[in-house]
């Protein structure tokens, strides 16, 4: 079966209702009922206390989870001025779709930036979305790519191996290639959304976690 968008009904009539958005954060979720609500909490406390004169969205993209995922983002409360959408995504099951989804999202409400964070962090802090935020928001960036903390003996492949071919690729310092959290623009939203890739094998994408490092 063709997909022609990962939006839901019920998804793009919630979109139509909120109409515009400066700020957009997508969660890609699938079973995750134990973790889902830290990271609320640390993307509503983030948007409120750094992006709080900015109209905000929080898109929960589930994957059809058969825990209590989507209930249990449903019940958790966040700032009464910011907006909070969870919904199943069409399409193949897998990140990529999910990931189209917040594409798709960011374009129809325009949004000026937009970031995505993995719903099972458990190191993730409020101050996660000013690092990812503000230099698409405050110096046109683009893409954000995280730098994570981690010990010099974790992440070897990706230190020495997928850093070291993607700079010789493409000539350009990106530490995390594959890093799960990450931020764009609408443009580049726009732009990814766009792409006929989405029922190829992309949509099988899942990517680690680790703490991010101030400033990354």
């Amino acid at each position: 079966m063709h997909y022609d968008t990962a939006l839901r009904a019920y998804a793009s009539k919630r979109i139509e209702e909120i109409e515009s958005a400066e700020i957009l954060v997508g969660i890609p979720c699938y079973n995750n009922e134990r973790t889902i609500t830290h990271v609320i909490q640390m993307v509503t406390h983030g948007l409120a206390k750094h992006h709080r004169d900015r109209r905000a969205v929080i898109l929960i993209a589930d994957g059809g989870s058969t825990d209590d995922t989507r209930e249990v983002a449903k019940e958790f409360q966040i700032k009464p001025w910011q907006e909070k959408l969870i919904t199943i995504y069409r399409g193949p099951a897998g990140k990529g779709t999910a990931l189209r989804s917040v594409f798709e999202t960011a374009e129809r409400l325009k949004v000026k930036a937009c970031a995505v964070v993995d719903s099972d962090l458990r190191s993730i802090t409020s101050d996660w979305i000013k690092y990812l935020i503000d230099p698409v928001l405050e110096k046109g960036y683009q893409f954000v790519s995280p730098i994570y903390l981690r010990h010099k003996y974790d992440g070897t492949i990706t230190n020495n191996i997928v850093y070291n071919l993607t700079r010789t690729l493409y000539g350009k310092r990106m530490r995390q290639p594959i890093g799960g959290d990450f931020a764009f623009s609408r443009d580049l939203a726009k732009f990814y959304a766009e792409q006929d890739v989405w029922e190829t094998e992309c949509h099988n994408a899942g990517l680690q976690d680790l703490p991010i490092q101030p400033g990354g």
